[in-house]
């Protein structure tokens, strides 16, 4: 029963936000230092190793934005946490960095439910446990240019997208977006009805779920069809409309980085209940999205725990068949009293384990686990494959004669579909656009707006695998990424190149996420085929005192899915106790 209803829970997870990553290749990066934004000393993670201590209660192993909720949570409730990070800037798929006075964002490109007091998002109900915020900004648009060169940028909510539906759907498509709404009203009160934060993975878990009892009994009156793909309700009601199939199947896209197919009900669920009622706006995080970062960050380290910079773990040591510690780079070894936590993807962490298992202190069903797990086997049960890389530019530009403020002729952010016959999931086939400054001016100097543009989940790692990053090959290939990137930007700049600041150019690769962020092979994430019922693993592991968490985990994907999963990490180590005055602090729609 307990299985089931962790199970049942866990989908109501989605990714509303995806979390986009780059770094420049040829240098480091610094947070964005606005004075607004800027965090006090004591409270900024630290690049000295001359501040990691010699034991922990928990370790946690990377500061995106799953580690470092896990360790606020850990350390709110008075674990002495040290956070572990190889990169010089927190954040993980979410930094920021600065360049000539620009502060480009690595990330989430579309954020909802977190200027909001009364909130479902599990990063808001973090955020509320821990009492650290962002300055909230409001906006209510978000651009489409499609195949045909025409373009809307329509206000969320059902009164624009009405008009949408009628212009480029033409006859009958109102009448099927409205029959797919009224058919996903159950299922969108189910999948907002429970809490993610209530969630932990042991027997204890029945209490902290029966806090929210009538909530509980929606969920599972919706169970089984909540983790059901969204093809089948599309079928079941016959959508076949065909800018009606393939909006859908670009939302799904967006979201998982999978087609309706593929898509868990409970996603799209959550979203279309979200983004098509009355009144909903998109939230930007004042100083970008490392402001999140900042905020998690001090979550950890005003109560005397530590998150450390440049300090790259190498091993997760194991002893007596538990997790023991870790040791980094330079050989410093670091005790962990209660758990190690890795944020790491499955590959990763899998490696972390390499010299206990060749020691052959690894224990049996841990070996195995993670052999099912990372199989790079055609087809091979409980394997994790994952989606493929991205693109991206990132660039500074002169913005005279530009808008300053984000309009229906000129929004903040846009998405470019060139072809809807290739499918989704085509390579350089979808690309998003944003254009933050417009939003929040502090973004970019004055008389400046600052740009991204990538591809989402399509760039193939092994057309790019091996090359020689100082080659003219790998320069050449850039510069055609970057070529078919501009393109994108210029439907509403047309002579965007030519306003590039010097200097603010740079393109992220495959490679470039792959080094940064060290994620294997520069991967979006998990690749996980609903429609062929295939999961993603729990965080507690088969060794005991070592808990993954991040995308790689249950639920997967973006901002929201990531806290969550952080936060069920922190709550399946702290007391039941804990965890249910953690739940008092939240604030949940009524």
């Amino acid at each position: 029963m307990l299985k089931t209803l962790a199970s049942l829970s866990l989908s109501l997870l989605v990714t509303f936000q995806k979390s986009i990553a780059f770094a420049p290749a040829s240098s480091h990066h610094s947070l964005p230092q606005h004075p607004k934004h800027r965090l006090p000393t004591s409270l900024q993670a630290s690049k000295s190793h001359n501040d990691i201590t010699s034991e922990a209660d928990i370790v946690v192993i990377g500061s995106g934005l799953a580690g470092l909720s896990c360790a606020a949570l850990l350390a709110h409730c008075g674990r002495k946490v040290l956070v572990l990070e190889s990169h010089d800037t927190p954040g993980g798929c979410a930094h920021s960095w600065e360049r000539k006075g620009f502060h480009f964002e690595s990330g989430p490109s579309l954020y909802s439910g977190l200027s909001m007091d009364r909130s479902p998002n599990p990063l808001k109900n973090v955020m509320q446990i821990i009492e650290e915020d962002c300055e909230w900004i409001t906006y209510d648009r978000w651009g489409t240019v499609l195949p045909s060169k025409e373009k809307f940028a329509a206000k969320l909510g059902p009164e624009e997208f009405a008009d949408v539906l009628e212009k480029y759907g033409g006859p009958g498509a109102q009448e099927e977006f409205d029959r797919l709404m009224a058919r996903m009203k159950p299922l969108s009160n189910a999948a907002q009805a429970l809490t993610s934060l209530a969630l932990r993975e042991d027997p204890w878990a029945i209490i902290t779920l029966l806090k929210y009892p009538k909530e509980l009994l929606t969920t599972l009156s919706q169970g089984q069809q909540l983790n059901e793909p969204f093809a089948k309700v599309m079928e079941e009601i016959g959508i076949k409309n065909e800018f009606v199939k393939n909006w859908l199947d670009m939302l799904c896209f967006l979201l998982q980085g999978m087609p309706a197919a593929s898509t868990m009900n409970a996603v799209m669920a959550y979203m279309l209940a979200d983004w098509y009622r009355p009144g909903v706006v998109l939230d930007y995080p004042k100083g970008g999205s490392g402001a999140i970062a900042d905020a998690l960050v001090r979550g950890v380290t005003k109560h005397g725990s530590k998150v450390i910079m440049n300090a790259h773990v190498d091993e997760i040591l194991v002893e007596d068949g538990r997790a023991s510690g870790v040791k980094l780079a330079d050989g410093t070894i670091v005790r962990a009293k209660e758990a190690v936590v890795s944020n790491a993807d499955l590959f990763v962490t899998n490696s972390l384990l390499s010299a206990a298992r060749q020691a052959g202190e690894l224990p049996t069903e841990m070996a195995e686990e993670m052999d099912r797990l990372t199989s790079t086997q055609v087809d091979a049960p409980g394997a994790v494959r994952n989606l493929p890389s991205f693109i991206h530019l990132h660039a500074g530009i002169d913005a005279t004669g530009l808008p300053e403020v984000p309009s229906a002729d000129f929004p903040a952010q846009w998405a470019v579909i060139r072809d809807w016959e290739r499918g989704v999931e085509a390579p350089r086939n979808i690309v998003l656009c944003s254009m933050p400054s417009l939003i929040d001016p502090t973004m970019a100097p004055s008389g400046k707006h600052v740009l991204h543009a990538y591809t989402p989940a399509t760039e193939p790692y092994e057309d790019w695998a091996n090359m020689d990053r100082q080659s003219s090959e790998y320069k050449k290939k850039k510069e055609d990424a970057a070529d078919f990137l501009w393109s994108a930007i210029e439907e509403y700049i047309p002579d965007a190149r030519k306003r590039a600041v010097p200097g603010t150019v740079q393109i992220g690769t495959p490679l470039t996420h792959e080094r940064f962020l060290r994620r294997t092979a520069g991967s979006y994430g998990a690749r996980i085929d609903v429609g062929k019922g295939e999961t993603l693993p729990a965080h507690k592991t088969k060794l005991k005192g070592l808990y993954r968490t991040g995308d790689y985990s249950f639920p997967g994907i973006g901002v929201p899915a990531t806290a969550a999963a952080g936060a069920i990490v922190a709550n399946s180590i702290v007391s039941v106790g804990d965890h249910l005055k953690m739940l008092n602090k939240i604030r949940l729609p009524s």
